[in-house]
């Protein structure tokens, strides 16, 4: 039986890791992604988060290192708006302040392209690559090499098409190029590409049954969940949906 597991919204292989597996949280707010597969697989985590006030908040613990660097599709500046927080988690959005008032402050960072983050972390093969870059992910994978995109073992991407319909045939030109470099696509959202998962067949061995299990059990029955525990959570249950 395949085991896909959610954390914050990013579904990954599971069985895939173990202690000397590398993962990388790009995108890692306060690193409580990197802490929780961290936690199930004794890995070694790289976070790279952005915004310096998540930087400055992201959890510390043996086997987490963090980087204060943007991912991007260029090394170099890279200029972000910071406006705080929503929900509890910190937003950022690539360019300059645009004037309409929302109190978002402008800070440079550091940006890296998927590759030469891989340098940064010392890692040549990561098992693991979760993205949650804010609508840079199409350009991190259009500046990234097939060489360097083949030497991963499972990426788990939220694509933002679900906010911004328009980024949609760049999500599906990144899919079929993955697909061409010999990577199975397992798409977790009714809508949009709000979490896609990416596995190496060269790296991790599954039968069509497996993958079949993943595009359909796994995906449906786990938006059933979704939905009873927002209906749930209207009548006041408090119930909370399955991982």
């Amino acid at each position: 039986m395949t085991t896909l597991v959610e954390i914050h919204g990013h579904t990954f292989y599971l069985p895939a890791l173990g202690p000397d597996s590398q993962v990388f949280d790009l995108g890692a707010s306060n690193a409580g992604f990197a802490a929780v597969v961290n936690e199930l697989t004794g890995c070694t985590c790289h976070c790279a988060e952005a915004s310096p006030s998540a930087f400055g908040a992201m959890i510390e613990r043996p086997g987490l290192n963090h980087h204060n660097v943007a991912i991007a599709g260029h090394d170099g500046p890279f200029q972000m708006q910071e406006g705080g927080t929503v929900n509890g988690r910190y937003w950022v959005r690539a360019g300059a302040p645009d004037g309409n008032g929302d109190g978002a402050d402008a800070v440079e960072v550091e940006a890296l392209t998927l590759e030469s983050f891989m340098r940064r972390a010392g890692v040549e093969a990561p098992d693991l690559v979760k993205v949650d870059i804010e609508s840079a992910e199409i350009d991190m994978f259009n500046a990234a090499s097939d060489e360097t995109l083949k030497s991963v073992g499972q990426f788990s991407v939220e694509f933002h098409d679900f906010l911004d319909p328009l980024l949609t045939p760049g999500v599906e030109t990144v899919i079929r190029r993955l697909e061409g470099l010999g990577f199975e696509t397992v798409v977790m959202t009714r809508k949009g590409h709000g979490d896609v998962l990416f596995l190496n067949r060269a790296k991790i061995a599954l039968d069509r049954w497996q993958l079949l299990y993943m595009r359909t059990a796994c995906k449906y029955g786990r938006g059933m969940r979704r939905m009873l525990a927002r209906n749930l959570g209207n009548l006041g249950l408090g119930a909370r949906p399955a991982a």
